[in-house]
């Protein structure tokens, strides 16, 4: 069987930072090499960048049991200039069969992240030669960075007009050239770019919905609201609802309101032991935050949400509500209360999560965005998912094996 090796790079200049925009300048780092290195060396690194996400904080492989978990630095002139949380997927076949058992899909979400001057592209080149070296046959990164952003209220306008389909058919408030160039590279080099797609891709979500906190007050954020949100976000704070912060003892409730939600939405949960791991391992880590909210109409909880902080950003990545005291509002409540906890820790944004790319009203899931932009967050569109297949007959076949299970 023949493999396919990453073309040598070419200079370029700084890549975008983790927020998106232009990175600070930096003279560029001398030739990289890659080593496995240890938690609290990948901890360090990660506190030079508090745009980081906690996917690439190093405990978030003992969250993700059903993947292996390896981080690797990249090192110039002897010191350690970025680090990787790389997951591994191995193919569904014995350990001890010859070349298959030791192939593996080597996962990088949001990321890796690297220090100014860092050439994103020659890192990358190290790095699949590394992976390559241990058996991969396909290398997917998710570089952090933003190359687009749409205001909230351009995009909830957009949503009843029929001349936009797409997100990209508007125009952005925002579009950084250094994060189009970084794209330009990785087609030359040789990597396979995500397609812009109308629902969601198996992976990370290319199009995010964030709320901004950076310089606002609680009343700023609600100012970016839309006017019924604003109003029924004031009422939920009236409505006799309690916030509490559960722990692990507490997971039965969050599991029967995940189960609830998941049958009214038509999507699959994750069982409680999977949250338990959660807030034990991310929750226990140097550089993140897991707070569990719980809000409860006379003692009875009506709504839960999981809240991650990591540097200055958090997120809101996993919710779930009843049909019970639906009036009340209680996802709401929780949300402006993770807004309150946002502020107060100097978070940029709040992350609700993805958004698809359709902004086409005849489509049923624009109704996810238009509940997001009407919370005033903006959307912005990320790199995406890369692939650089190093076996193709291998990359292809365990795509059409993830496809259907």
């Amino acid at each position: 069987m023949t493999q396919q090796t990453p073309d040598a790079p070419h200079p370029s200049p700084a890549p975008p930072s983790a927020t998106g925009g232009p990175a600070p300048a930096a003279p560029p780092v001398g030739p990289l090499t890659v080593r496995p290195i240890t938690e609290a060396e990948h901890v360090e690194v990660l506190r030079r960048h508090p745009g980081a996400s906690f996917l690439q904080n190093p405990r978030w492989a003992r969250v993700k049991t059903d993947w292996s978990g390896q981080s690797l630095g990249f090192e110039a002139d002897g010191s350690l200039v970025g680090a990787a949380l790389v997951l591994g997927r191995r193919l569904p076949v014995p350990g001890r069969t010859p070349f298959l058992g030791r192939s593996f899909l080597a996962y990088v979400a949001e990321g890796p992240v690297l220090d100014a001057g860092v050439d994103v592209v020659e890192a990358l080149a190290a790095l699949v030669a590394e992976l390559h070296a241990q058996g991969a046959f396909l290398v997917r990164v998710a570089p952090p960075g933003v190359v687009r952003r749409w205001d909230a209220d351009t995009v909830r306008k957009a949503l009843p007009d029929p001349a936009h389909r797409m997100l990209t058919d508007l125009e952005p408030a925002e579009e950084h050239a250094d994060a189009l160039e970084l794209e330009r590279r990785l087609r030359e080099a040789g990597w396979r770019a995500p397609e812009v797609l109308s629902g969601f891709s198996a992976g990370q979500p290319m199009f995010q919905a964030r709320i901004p906190l950076e310089g606002l007050d609680e009343e700023g954020v609600l100012a970016r609201m839309s006017g019924s949100s604003r109003k029924r976000t004031r009422r939920s704070l009236r409505n006799d609802l309690d916030v509490v912060v559960g722990g692990p003892e507490r997971l039965d409730e969050w599991e029967a309101l995940q189960d609830e939600t998941a049958e009214r939405d038509g999507f699959t949960g994750r069982r409680k032991e999977y949250f338990a791991r959660l807030m034990d391992e991310l929750g226990g880590s140097e550089l993140a935050d897991v707070t569990y909210y719980l809000a409860e109409y006379q003692g009875d909880p009506v709504a839960a949400a999981f809240h991650f902080h990591q540097g200055h950003v958090c997120w809101r990545p996993y919710s779930a509500s009843s049909q019970k005291e639906r009036k009340r509002d209680a996802p709401r409540l929780l949300e402006f209360e993770q807004i309150r906890q946002g502020i107060a820790d100097g978070c940029h944004w709040l992350d609700l999560g993805g958004v698809p790319g359709s902004v086409d009203s005849e489509d049923r899931i624009t109704g996810l965005t238009e509940f997001k932009t009407t919370q005033g967050a903006d959307i912005v569109q990320t790199h995406g998912e890369w692939d650089f297949p190093l076996h193709k007959t291998l990359a292809h076949a365990f795509g059409l094996y993830m496809s259907r299970r």
